[in-house]
């Protein structure tokens, strides 16, 4: 498994084509599911490679991201995050919304959320991350709806492999099945949010595209457009932080604070950031949310006893961070 060289520190690069490939040897495995444990307890990030998502779906993607954030404000507007169905939590989310960082000013960044497609009339409709989705009357289906939602069912999957890779990496005294972070993606919360960072005229030290913060859910999926740069992690041990550089078909992966919390810490959450960019370059990216199954109770899986319902959890780190738009899902 290879490394990207940052400073002294590196995230590693990590191929998981061995343990997606049906004649892949034993010991081809368990070297991804070592290297996967290593950068999750580690750092709680890798470059993730030999992952089978294509350039043509993942360019896809973030031309979507690029149509949607080009639309008139007036348009945009018509499918804020506030016209969503009760707190299904879905639409445009405008620059200056959420705060992850006490202290500082609002976010740069400017967002369109989309979730797993949930009819109005469902019987769950309306409540935390369930609903319908909100999409711009301008772009037709054929370039923006149906395109996200293909990848959106590409992302699950990936992450359902993920999961897959992570139980088998835990600990042998924990007595773990190799199945036991499955029920954790059926039939998710999975917010994905389409991410365009305008270019600031000069830097501001107390503003982000993104301030420092951990994710809030199970996985990360992290698609960056190539030329650009801002993504940042803590590394605790030299209390530095790593750019996190743009890699060539690769994702970035990271662990949320819900797979820290069922994993007892084993699996690290890490903080992390955007550097908001000077200048006249503008950057888009996809990231994938796994959140997790709402209802779902994860008992730490060392056998130490806490508890925590997925959805409160996600919930209530929502309400302290969007402000305003935060009160609709009180």
């Amino acid at each position: 498994m290879g490394s990207l060289p940052v400073g002294n520190e590196t995230i590693p690069t990590i191929d998981i084509s061995p343990f997606l490939a049906e004649n892949a040897s034993e010991q081809a495995v368990n070297e991804v599911v070592d290297s996967v444990r290593h950068a999750c307890t580690t750092y709680g990030f890798f470059q993730l490679v030999g992952h089978g998502v294509s350039d043509e779906e993942r360019d896809g993607i973030l031309e979507c991201a690029k149509r949607f954030f080009e639309l008139p404000v007036e348009e945009k507007m018509e499918v804020q995050i506030k016209h969503s169905m009760g707190k299904s939590f879905r639409g445009y989310e405008p620059p200056g919304i959420q705060t992850h960082q006490k202290g500082l000013k609002a976010d740069t960044k400017e967002a369109f959320i989309v979730g797993a497609e949930i009819p109005k009339d469902d019987p769950e409709a309306g409540t935390f991350s369930t609903g319908p989705n909100l999409w711009p009357k301008s772009l037709p289906s054929e370039i923006f709806r149906t395109p996200i939602m293909n990848y959106q069912a590409t992302m699950l999957a990936l992450v359902k492999t993920l999961l897959k890779i992570l139980a088998r990496g835990l600990p042998g005294d924990w007595g773990c099945s190799p199945d036991v972070l499955d029920e954790f993606a059926e039939n998710p919360s999975m917010p994905m949010r389409l991410l365009h960072y305008a270019p600031q005229p000069v830097r501001d030290e107390s503003q982000f595209g993104v301030g420092d913060h951990t994710d809030f859910g199970g996985i990360t999926v992290l698609l960056q457009q190539e030329g650009t740069a801002g993504l940042e992690v803590w590394y605790p041990p030299t209390e530095t932080w790593i750019p996190v550089p743009v890699q060539h078909g690769g994702y970035v992966i990271n662990m949320g604070d819900m797979m820290q919390k069922w994993t007892a810490g084993y699996y690290r959450s890490a903080r992390h950031r955007v550097i908001s960019s000077v200048g006249d370059k503008h950057r888009y990216s996809v990231p994938f949310f796994l959140n997790g199954k709402l209802k779902l109770n994860c008992k730490t899986l060392d056998g130490s006893g806490e508890e925590t319902v997925v959805g409160e959890h996600i919930r209530q780190r929502l309400i302290e961070t969007m402000g305003e738009s935060g009160k609709m899902l009180k």
